[in-house]
């Protein structure tokens, strides 16, 4: 088989498009996360996070990060600060923030209202009762 100057430079650009391509795709993917609004319970004296119909709030710190998973999503007004996911736990009942900067002493662990279920493995780093 024998490549013409012209099927190469075919190839070249189809390969340099497929790469753009998957370049392009990992950004969206890395860049696009759900926001959490944020808000004050005054009434608590914490802070509360909000997603879609469910609100979560303040459970413990979780002093190592062997429980964080993937980041699902940010703070509406702190875009640096991760929501992640909690290994093994639905985002719907549990979410860790995570901070590079002012999470130094762990991550926080958060538990959506309404849950009344706790895991064993979880339960030892309860240190709110809200």
């Amino acid at each position: 088989m024998r490549l013409t100057m012209k099927s190469i430079i075919h190839l070249v650009l189809a390969g340099g498009f497929m790469i753009l391509c998957l370049c392009g795709c990992n950004q969206h993917l890395q860049g696009e996360y759900v926001e959490y609004a944020v808000s004050e319970n005054e009434e608590l004296g914490c802070v509360e996070f909000k997603r879609l119909d469910t609100v979560f709030r303040p459970y413990g710190v979780i002093p190592n990060s062997d429980f964080r998973g993937d980041q699902v999503g940010k703070r509406d007004d702190n875009p640096d600060a991760k929501i992640c996911q909690v290994n093994d736990y639905p985002t719907t009942e549990w979410i860790i923030e995570y901070d590079d900067v002012l999470m130094g002493g762990g991550d926080m662990l958060y538990k959506a209202v309404g849950v009344t279920d706790i895991p064993d493995e979880l339960e030892q780093f309860k240190q709110y009762d809200y």
